[in-house]
């Protein structure tokens, strides 16, 4: 069964071949498990000093690996099965804020999403795609153990992630969606739409807590959410609005803290509710015509 058959059959989460690799034998898994830790102690300790190329190459041929691993156990399992679980969480974390940074850098807001959309969508297999992986990992560490989601936090994951789905609204529309292309089993609207299925996860795992919640506050970035659900884009990037709702609704059921309240009526993020009014009462904290700039979104 391919991964759309079982996102359609599943859900967001619904395991991936790497991962039903694992759970068919745990022998496999066990050694994986060992041959992880191991390649994550000669990364964090080399014998010879290694360039910043270097060490994100060796990151990332440990994503696969750990996806395998703990892609199908209990999330406890990465905390008491793998001890360096929050230095490699960090790794993980610093390496894609740094890659969504590194793609935004001196763009235009739609070469911007452009670049990032294809760096993370999958390529013709997962383990050949560095962007997809690396989401992948982080959606695992997403529903592992807070002290995870702080050490995400702590690198600024949420905030460079709200930012990114912020850009999105700028994605031209997709050339032939439907088809069909050579040495891959995905076509370009499949490719998309599996990235924003994983993409939305990640952030509502986050904003299940209370700590992304407060950095987006502090980062001034929970202000995207809310212009994303009632600023106008294009039809074909609806599906990004609905994913923006999805993680602010999240967030109002989580992340409610004194300083995330403060936050959104200093920056009058709902309006009064006028008698017998039944319209939602966001309104749309204005960003741009500075909204569509990536110096002002400082990503």
């Amino acid at each position: 069964m391919n991964i759309m058959r079982k996102f359609r059959a599943g859900g967001a989460s619904a395991p991936s071949p790497l991962q039903d690799e694992a759970n068919s034998n745990p022998q496999h898994t066990a050694l994986g498990l060992m041959h992880l830790k191991k390649l994550f102690s000669e990364y964090t300790h080399p014998s010879l000093p290694l360039s910043e190329k270097e060490r994100d190459d060796k990151l990332y041929n440990m994503l696969p690996l750990f996806c395998k691993v703990f892609g199908n156990s209990p999330s406890s399992d990465m905390m008491e099965k793998f001890r360096d679980i929050l230095a490699f969480c960090h790794q993980v974390s610093r390496l894609m804020v740094s890659e969504m940074r590194r793609r935004a850098s001196n763009q235009s807001t739609e070469a911007a999403s452009c670049a990032i959309v294809k760096f993370l969508e999958i390529e013709n297999s997962e383990e050949s795609s560095n962007g997809w992986m690396l989401l992948s990992a982080l959606n695992l560490l997403a529903a592992g153990d807070v002290s995870l989601v702080q050490v995400m936090t702590s690198v600024s994951v949420p905030s460079t992630l709200v930012k990114c789905l912020y850009l999105f609204f700028d994605l031209p529309e997709i050339e032939n969606p439907d088809a069909a292309e050579n040495g891959s089993e995905f076509t370009p609207r499949e490719r998309r739409i599996l990235l924003q299925k994983i993409f939305v996860q990640v952030l509502v795992r986050l904003c299940s807590h209370t700590s992304p919640a407060e950095e987006l506050a502090h980062k001034d970035d929970l202000t995207l959410l809310f212009s994303a659900i009632t600023s106008w884009c294009p039809q074909h990037n609806v599906m990004w609005r609905k994913s923006a709702a999805e993680v602010l609704m999240t967030l109002s059921r989580h992340g409610l803290t004194q300083p995330v309240v403060s936050y959104i009526h200093s920056k009058s993020c709902f309006s009064p509710l006028k008698p017998h009014s039944c319209v939602f009462p966001i309104v749309p904290t204005p960003i741009a015509s500075e909204t569509h700039s990536l110096k002002n979104l400082n990503i």
